[in-house]
C-alpha cells in the first residue's frame, strides 16, 4: 500500500488530510514534530511514498525537512504546504527538491490529486530507475539464451548477433524511439527461442519436411512466446516473437495476421530475418548473392514484407556501411544489436 507522512502541527489540519488522503485508499502516517517526522523518515520501515510538510513547525522547517528528506530517498515527492504570505518559502522549497506546493487553506480535492501526482512521479522514478539496471542485463540475458538456441544448429550460430543489428538499423531508419527500438533488439534476439522444442532431427533437416514436421517447425513462435509470459519488460518482445512469420499479405502465421496488425517490430524482424536466411542459406536452401537479396526484397514488397519497411532497408543496402558489415558476415560484438530475417520457406 502507498503510504503518504503528513507533517504539521496542527492536530485539526493533520486530521483533515490525513481523512482527504485515506479516501483514496492511501495508508497515511501523521506527525506534529519535524524531529519525529525526520526518524520516520530514516526508518527502514514503513517505505515513506510522498512526503507532505508544513513549512512551519517547532524546533525544524518544513524545508529543512525535505532537504533531509531528498538526502535519504533522493527519490521521495516531497509537498510543501505554506500560508499566502509565504510563496518565496515555496520557490525555496522548490528548490531543494520538493515538486509541488499547497497555499492554506486548500480543498480536499486540490490535496488529493496533488499526492496523487506525486505518487504517479515516484512511481514513474522507480521504473526508470529499475529499468536502467535491469535492460542491460536483459539484453545480455537474451542473447546468451539465443546462443544456447542458435548453438544447436552451427551453420546459423551468428544469426541472432547479425538478425539483432540488422533490426536495429532498420529501426533506426524508421526513426523509432529509444525504447522502441530497445524493444526491437529484444525481440530480434528471442525471435526464435521456441525452436528449443523443436527436434534436431526437424531442425537440421535438409530436405523438404513432412507435413508434422512442417506444423511443429511453425509452432514455434507461439512456443517462443509462452516462454516469455511473465516478464513485464518482455512484453512488446513477445509480440515479435509470436508474430515474425505473419506476412504482409495475411499468408503468413500463426494467426494469419494482415498489413498493420502485425506489430512494426515483428515486420522489421520479418525482413530482417528473410534477407539474414537469403545471404547465409538454411540446410533447405543455398545462399544467394546480395543482389539477388535487394531483388528478392524489392519483388515481396507489399506480399511477405510490410512496404516501410522493405523501402527502409533497400534505402541502406549497399550505402550503410554497418549494415553492409553485417551482410557481408563482418564479425558483430555482443554490445550491438543483430538482425536477422524471416525466411521465405521456414525459419
Amino acid at each position: 500500500m502507498t503510504t503518504v507522512l503528513v507533517v504539521d502541527d496542527d492536530p485539526i489540519i493533520c486530521k483533515f488530510m490525513r481523512l482527504a488522503l485515506e479516501f483514496d485508499g492511501l495508508n497515511v502516517i501523521t506527525s506534529l514534530d519535524g524531529g519525529e517526522a525526520v526518524e520516520l523518515l530514516a526508518r527502514p520501515e514503513p517505505v515513506i511514498d510522498v512526503l507532505v510538510t508544513d513549512y512551519r513547525l517547532p524546533n525544524i522547517t518544513g524545508l529543512d525537512i525535505v532537504t533531509v528528506a531528498r538526502r535519504i530517498d533522493p527519490g521521495l515527492p516531497c509537498i510543501m504546504v505554506t500560508g499566502y504570505a509565504e510563496f518565496d518559502i515555496a520557490v525555496q522549497a522548490m528548490s531543494a527538491g520538493a515538486i509541488n506546493y499547497l497555499v492554506k487553506p486548500f480543498a480536499p480535492e486540490t490535496l488529493r490529486v496533488v499526492v496523487e501526482r506525486a505518487i504517479e512521479r515516484r512511481r514513474l522514478t522507480e521504473e526508470a530507475m529499475r529499468l536502467r539496471v535491469v535492460v542491460p542485463l536483459l539484453e545480455r540475458f537474451t542473447m546468451m539464451l539465443a546462443d544456447v538456441v542458435e548453438a544447436r544448429d552451427v551453420e546459423t550460430h551468428a544469426h541472432c548477433r547479425r538478425l539483432v543489428s540488422m533490426a536495429d538499423r532498420i529501426s533506426e531508419r524508421l526513426e523509432m524511439s529509444g525504447d522502441d527500438r530497445q524493444s526491437v533488439r529484444l525481440g530480434a534476439c528471442l525471435h526464435d527461442v521456441g525452436k528449443i522444442a523443436v527436434p534436431d532431427a526437424v531442425l537440421h533437416k535438409r530436405g523438404a519436411l513432412l507435413p508434422d514436421e512442417w506444423e511443429m517447425m511453425r509452432r514455434h513462435p507461439e512456443l517462443g512466446a509462452s516462454l516469455l509470459d511473465g516478464v513485464e519488460q518482455w512484453a512488446t518482445a513477445k509480440e515479435i516473437v509470436h508474430h515474425h512469420h505473419e506476412r504482409f499479405d495475411g499468408t503468413g502465421y500463426p494467426d494469419r495476421l494482415v498489413a498493420r496488425q502485425i506489430p512494426l517490430g515483428a515486420r522489421i524482424v520479418a525482413v530482417s530475418d528473410a534477407v539474414d536466411a537469403m545471404l547465409f542459406g538454411r540446410p533447405y536452401a543455398e545462399a544467394r548473392s546480395p543482389e539477388q537479396v535487394v531483388a528478392e526484397v524489392h519483388r515481396e514488397r507489399g506480399r511477405q514484407f510490410d512496404p516501410d519497411v522493405a523501402d527502409a532497408f533497400l534505402s541502406m543496402a549497399g550505402t550503410d556501411a554497418a549494415l553492409d558489415e553485417v551482410m557481408a558476415g563482418g564479425e558483430v560484438p555482443m554490445a550491438s544489436l543483430t538482425l536477422s530475417p524471416a525466411p521465405l520457406q521456414r525459419a
